[in-house]
This record gives C-alpha cells, sequence and structure tokens, in this order.
C-alpha cells in the first residue's frame, strides 16, 4: 500500500473505540494513512496484533509499559510466540521505558518515601532493559516512553541506560522516543545517539518550534497517541489517525518546507526505520 501520512503510535484498540475503530481503519485506507497500533500490556499487545490482522494499514507494537499495568513482568515467551507468529504485522517493540512523573510526584506529595521510589525506579529499569534485550534480539526498533517530571530527570536516565545497552549489543540499538515534547537539547541528545522523536498533535497548540528545528526531518516521525491530545482544531475530542496532516504541516511551516516534501520524507523514515 502506498501512504500519504503515517502515524507511528496510536491507541485504537481501547475500549473508546469499540464499535469505531474498524471503520476509523477504513476511512484511514481511503485518505492513505497508515498507523501502527500499540501494546502496554500483554493484553493489549495481543489486541493491538488482532487488529493489524485486519487491516493492511494497520500495523502493531508489542511490549510493556512502565505503569500501565504495574502487576505484570515481562513475559519473554508469550512476547516471543506472539512475534513469531506475527512478524509480518509487528514492526517495533514497545511502549516501553521510564516513566518518573506520578513516582517523583507522589515522592515530592509525601505519598511515597525514598526507599519506595528508589524500587519503583529499579522495577521500570529491569522492564526496560529486558525489552531492549529482546529487541535487539529480534532486530526490531523500541518504541519508548520517556516521561520526566523535571529537568529532564527520565531522559536522563534512559540515556545512561541506552548508552550501556548500546555499548554491549555493539551498536544495535535503534530506538524512537515517542510522544516527544522536551526542549531542543535533550532533542539533540537524541539526535546525536542515532535515535529518532515523533512528534505528538501537542505541537500545533504548544510553543515547541524551537525543538522541532533543533530535529533533522530524517529524525522525525508524527504520531496522534490517539485517543490523546488531539491537535488544533480538534481539541477536546478523541484524536485518531485521521488527525495526523495537522502535525504534518505544523513541521512543514516550522522548517519552512513546502508541505508536499515534508510528508512524502515523514513517510519513507517510517518504511525505512519500521520496515514497512
Amino acid at each position: 500500500m502506498n501512504y500519504n501520512y503515517f502515524d507511528i503510535h496510536s491507541h485504537l484498540t481501547e475500549s473508546r473505540f469499540e464499535g469505531a475503530r474498524d471503520e476509523i481503519a477504513k476511512e484511514m485506507a481511503t485518505q492513505g494513512i497508515g498507523t501502527i497500533s500499540i501494546g502496554v500490556d500483554t493484553k493489549e499487545s495481543q489486541a493491538a496484533v488482532d487488529f493489524a490482522n485486519k487491516h493492511e494499514n494497520v500495523f502493531a507494537s508489542i511490549g510493556q509499559h512502565p505503569v500501565d499495568n504495574k502487576e505484570e513482568l515481562f513475559d519473554e515467551d508469550f512476547y516471543q510466540r506472539l512475534l513469531d507468529q506475527n512478524k509480518n504485522e509487528i514492526v517495533c517493540i514497545g511502549e516501553c521505558g521510564l516513566d518518573y512523573y506520578w513516582p517523583k510526584k507522589e515522592l515530592l506529595d509525601g505519598e511515597r518515601d525514598a526507599e519506595s521510589f528508589a524500587t519503583e525506579k529499579g522495577r521500570q529499569r529491569d522492564l526496560f532493559v529486558r525489552q531492549i534485550d529482546f529487541a535487539v534480539k529480534n532486530s526490531l526498533p523500541l518504541m519508548l516512553h520517556v516521561r520526566s517530571y523535571e529537568d529532564a530527570d527520565a531522559h536522563k536516565d534512559a540515556f545512561d541506560i541506552l548508552d550501556e545497552k548500546q555499548k554491549e549489543h555493539g551498536g544495535l540499538v535503534r530506538a524512537n522516543f515517542h510522544f516527544f515534547t522536551e526542549g531542543p537539547e535533550i532533542a539533540k541528545e537524541i539526535v546525536k545517539r542515532g535515535f529518532t522523536v515523533s512528534f505528538p498533535g501537542v505541537i500545533t497548540f504548544a510553543d515547541l518550534d524551537k525543538t522541532i528545528q533543533a530535529v533533522p526531518l530524517e529524525s522525525m516521525f508524527t504520531e496522534t497517541d490517539s485517543p490523546y491530545a488531539a491537535p488544533k482544531p480538534f481539541r477536546g475530542k478523541d484524536a485518531t489517525p485521521l488527525m495526523i496532516r495537522e502535525m504534518v504541516q505544523k513541521i512543514a511551516n516550522v522548517k519552512e518546507r513546502n508541505k508536499q516534501e515534508v510528508q512524502v520524507a515523514l513517510v519513507k523514515n517510517v518504511e525505512d526505520f519500521f520496515n514497512i
């Protein structure tokens, strides 16, 4: 299939899309829009794969979110079976990574102590490391969820972990930082390491122009993180991949490039990075 736009991160399998997701995917196909449906645990990873199997323009990512399901460990046997049975549909591992936002807030609010916070960081690190190893083992890129509380704390720890694993794996770690809304200096650290970022609808209503300018066009993607953070002019509605053109237009405006040129480049990035 030829794509006009590609949303690399969506959650159309969420319950709020029950009864509508297949129609959304069909409408996406008529407009030449593709997406990657994201897993956050075993149940949602299976749902993402099932959804991808139904639609030519939908692919899947499988893995364990750092905080969405704290009771579940990374079941490598399950994910390996799922991958082996659906190699054409699964294009990356995640979303995985580090999320310090709520644990740090709980620490500062006195709802957890320093020991508990350290334990939580250790749990997240272990989950992250296991998925990095799994991705390299299967020659797939990572879909990273890295959310800091302040001063890019989670991003800096993620860099340390990725640098360590990159050295261990001889440069074979490939990763995309999804929903990227940090400043230009963190963006430059990501690009310096050969990783990529994906920009969500937030770029259409927040001042992130300097961050967009700091990232070369060949190192970026667009995403909706559907149903979250709908772009202008859809604020207040559930986001869907049908809104992805708004992010492409914003990037073209900031880069002062022709929209068609940016559109083609972003699709090529997806095809090359995710082997679609």
